[in-house]
């Protein structure tokens, strides 16, 4: 072969190896932030995706679970970007070396609330009237305690504290977190649903009737850390202050959930 026509096919192939390095550097071609992410925070995600997606560059992949599932995935190993749990659990990942100290962030906080169908009208807004609406009820859905979710240990120990385990006990449904309200729905009018209230908002076959009276209530602040041997990720960067923006912001507020302000938290 020529030296000439040598010189120019090296030359291109250094140029076209360039390109293909430079289309899957960049984060409009593939550029991913993987997120274990506990359930409540989806109903926020879903809203929020497309806009960060074309914003960003990035591609957003979720894998949501109760927070006790979340903390097992990370406890386990399971490769991610970004973890998303509760204020509670992130301590322990990183004592344990899960997550790296000082890289938390808490995004925002849900309360419990009691899911009916919609057009159904209850009253829970004392303690007195949520126990008359537990006992009227025919089944009540709440996350099986024993999965790690906040909400459903909160409730298991409620009706314990109300004295209710014998009387209720045979309408119990337990699900997985995530999908309560779709389960209380499924049942009819007559059953009632206790979840984060996140996971109630928007869905229009479901009505909120309130959250749990304060003397009951539990809230759950999320919080955002880095996984202890993830690298680097200009897209968790772009991840954290898109989650801090007033779009963002605004979702937050629609899903019935308290944000920390444009500056964020941290833990």
């Amino acid at each position: 072969m020529l030296p000439n026509i040598q010189r120019t096919l090296a030359v291109t192939a250094r140029a076209a190896c360039v390109m293909v390095v430079a289309f899957f550097s960049t984060p409009g071609h593939g550029a991913e932030v993987h997120v274990l992410s506990a359930a409540a925070m989806q109903s926020v995600f879903k809203d929020i995706r497309d806009e960060f997606q074309r914003t960003s560059g990035y591609r957003l992949i979720l894998h949501y679970g109760t927070i006790g599932a979340v903390n097992e995935w990370a406890m386990g190993g399971e490769e991610a970007d970004l973890v998303i749990s509760s204020s509670q659990s992130m301590p322990s990942l990183v004592y344990q070396g899960k997550i790296q100290a000082g890289s938390q962030t808490a995004i925002c906080q849900t309360g419990i609330g009691v899911v009916v169908a919609a057009g159904i009208e209850l009253d829970v807004t004392s303690v007195e009237d949520f126990k008359r609406a537990l006992l009227a009820a025919k089944a009540i859905v709440y996350a099986d305690p024993a999965r790690g979710g906040a909400a459903g240990i909160q409730v298991a120990k409620i009706i314990e504290q109300l004295g209710l385990n014998e009387q209720l006990r045979p309408k119990l449904r337990l699900a997985a977190g995530g999908d309560i309200t779709e389960v209380t729905v499924s049942l009819g009018p007559t059953a009632l649903g206790i979840t984060q209230i996140s996971e109630i908002a928007d869905k229009p076959q479901a009505r909120l009737a309130g959250p749990l009276p304060e003397e009951l209530q539990n809230y759950t602040v999320f919080v955002a850390g880095v996984p202890a041997d993830a690298p680097q990720s200009g897209g968790v960067t772009a991840l954290l202050k898109f989650l801090r923006s007033p779009t963002a912001i605004a979702v937050i507020r629609a899903k019935g959930m308290e944000d920390f302000g444009s500056d964020g938290g941290s833990e």
